[in-house]
């Protein structure tokens, strides 16, 4: 039987989300939520970093548009039934490498149930990707 993992995902002090997903999906789908889920524009090259470490390239999962440089792998080639997830671990998403947005996810619960694909669980807090959105809007003439 498949597996699924519920995993929190924080940004900032009071923002984060739950979810639970399919061992079966890859590492590129995960930062498909977390975009989705943060309402965040998937316009930047991202990584993941297993052993929770920013740019640890021995530990390190890229986008396919980023140079492997040492790399373990690409996270749209790498399943997350692969990675040995564990309760308790904590592995670092960092999305655009220019304002560095780091996310800290950790394993909340692996659970022997099948889940298709997956399922975001609870929602707390707010962010906003390109920082106050009026300081950016300006008054027309």
């Amino acid at each position: 039987m498949a597996k699924s993992y519920v995993l929190s995902i924080k940004v900032g002090k009071q923002c984060y989300r739950h979810i639970q997903i399919s061992e079966n999906l890859t590492l590129k789908k995960l930062h498909d939520i977390i975009q989705v889920s943060f309402d965040f524009d998937d316009d930047h090259l991202y990584a993941f970093f297993m052993n929770n470490k920013a740019w640890d390239s021995r530990e390190k999962y890229i986008c396919s548009q980023d140079d492997m440089n040492g790399a373990r792998g690409y996270a749209d080639k790498t399943k997350l039934s692969s990675l040995g997830l564990y309760k308790d671990m904590k592995f670092l998403y960092l999305f655009d490498f220019g304002d560095e947005w780091r996310f800290q996810i950790k394993v909340m619960k692996v659970l022997d149930e099948e889940i298709k694909d997956y399922e975001i669980l609870k929602i707390v807090g707010d962010v906003s990707q390109y920082g106050d959105e009026e300081e950016y809007d300006e008054e027309e003439d």
